[in-house]
């Protein structure tokens, strides 16, 4: 044993004499048990929360295809999830090869009924006028009114 390792032997020794040995407390088997089902009720209370909570009042839309009938004609079907009660409006375009816009509408969504969750989305077809032949219909953006 060298000099470093009787000193820290010694210095560990009395500081034991001086304040006590610390006692580990180990945590008891009910202990745990009430640990892990609290964890458990926080984590599924977490989740109905992000998934419900903030669901609500919240605007999503997503495109969901195109139609090209004429020149001067196109189609557009899309999907816009919402609650019931609000109103929202969308703005659509038709784009060209070069992406440049050559028609667009502003559409009006207004309330609609529904019994659960699944029902806060719904799928709209529009058309729309254009200046020339377009390749390609999007919803270009989406939001809500106020009452």
């Amino acid at each position: 044993m060298n000099a470093i390792e009787s000193a820290r032997d010694y210095d560990h020794t009395e500081l034991a004499q001086r304040y006590g040995t610390p006692t580990k407390r180990r945590i008891t088997p009910l202990g745990q048990k009430i640990a892990v089902i609290a964890a458990l009720v926080i984590a599924v209370a977490v989740s109905a929360w992000f998934t419900i909570g903030l669901a609500s009042g919240q605007l999503e839309y997503q495109d969901v295809g195109y139609t090209i009938e004429s020149d001067t004609r196109a189609t557009v079907e899309y999907e816009v999830t919402k609650d019931f009660d609000a109103t929202a409006q969308c703005m659509l375009h038709v784009l060209d090869e070069s992406y440049a816009i050559v028609g667009s509408r502003l559409v009006t969504i207004g309330p609609h009924e529904g019994g659960g969750e699944a029902d806060r989305a719904q799928y709209y077809t529009s058309e729309l006028r254009t200046e020339y032949r377009g390749v390609s219909g999007v919803v270009d953006s989406c939001w809500l009114l106020e009452d």
